[in-house]
């Protein structure tokens, strides 16, 4: 979209009608929430391991847990990275969005010059208003100025804040003996989990590229895609908002519930759950209970070198 061939009114009221950085800043803190889960997830998980490996589990059953856990372990880690380093974008789009409003000329200092110059001319019979016409209209063209170096500085700071690293599912973590119940767990649960992990990565590089499109200006953009850039702000809200949603499929309420919340993800990108293997040899229900039940015994593993299931 060339913001140069917008006048004042229509890139002021832009930028001072939506919803502001709130929206921003809440999902810093959404991503910073689910990095601290995942974190704190993975060391819970190592925790338990080590103490389990340690005396109790010795033996093939318990190497073979042990290789197949890591992994996942190094894939929560390094997912916990990825929020955080998406929360920080996220307070850096929110920052882009607060320098641009501040360089935007208020609208209604825009409506003032507008009627003032209404008045000027209307007035001018005898010539004797010409030179403030001029003032007038020349305090206009700054304002273009001032709002077009606004919005293209705008999309330019939002392009290489929403440049998130995508996001990748954990590797396989289950034997041949869990076929049956990750196809139970597909048919119930990917559908709605998949469409919106999709639509969050596709924001992830569609939003970036069209916002550096605009910052460079009318030449650098589709015409047939000027439209998806009337609101810079609610592209910046759909990366940073709905994104974590589609990592993390559920929210960590109770600390109960932290011990499933890495299962839950792998559902969320993957569509299959040990969130019942889990949750029994944690004493907890499954999600998305949080209720205690009788502590269940850890499954025999059948195939070592598959890995539990």
């Amino acid at each position: 979209m060339d913001f140069a061939v917008l006048p004042p009114e229509v890139n002021s009221a832009r930028m001072y009608a939506g919803p502001g950085s709130g929206p921003m800043l809440a999902a810093a803190m959404a991503w910073d929430e689910l990095a601290a889960a995942l974190q704190s997830t993975a060391t819970s998980y190592e925790a338990e391991i080590t103490a389990l490996t340690s005396g109790p589990w010795v033996g093939p059953s318990a190497a073979s847990m042990v290789a197949a856990i890591t992994p996942y372990l190094q894939w929560m880690r390094t997912t916990g990275a990825q929020a955080e380093e998406a929360a920080n974008q996220a307070r850096t789009a929110a920052f882009a969005y607060e320098t641009a409003f501040a360089e935007t000329v208020p609208p209604p200092v825009v409506t003032a010059n507008r009627t003032l110059l209404a008045t000027l001319v209307a007035t001018n019979v005898l010539g004797q208003n010409t030179p403030a016409i001029a003032s007038t209209e020349a305090e206009y063209a700054e304002m273009w100025a001032r709002d077009t170096g606004a919005m293209f500085g705008y999309a330019g700071s939002a392009a290489a804040a929403t440049r998130l690293t995508p996001f990748t599912p954990p590797d396989q973590t289950t034997n041949s003996d869990a076929a049956q119940s990750e196809a139970v767990s597909q048919a119930t649960g990917t559908a709605a989990g998949s469409t919106r992990n999709a639509v969050a990565q596709q924001s992830f590089s569609a939003v970036p590229n069209l916002l550096s499109s605009a910052a460079f200006g009318p030449a650098a953009v589709d015409p047939t895609s000027a439209t998806d850039l009337l609101n810079l702000e609610a592209d910046l809200i759909t990366v940073f908002l709905d994104a974590p949603a589609a990592v993390a499929g559920l929210g960590v309420d109770s600390p109960s519930a932290a011990i499933a919340l890495p299962f839950d993800i792998a559902g969320a990108l993957t569509g299959f759950h040990t969130d019942d293997i889990v949750s029994g040899w944690a004493g907890v229900q499954s999600w998305p209970g949080t209720g205690a039940v009788p502590p269940s015994p850890f499954p025999v593993i059948t195939n070592p070198a598959g890995g539990f299931g």
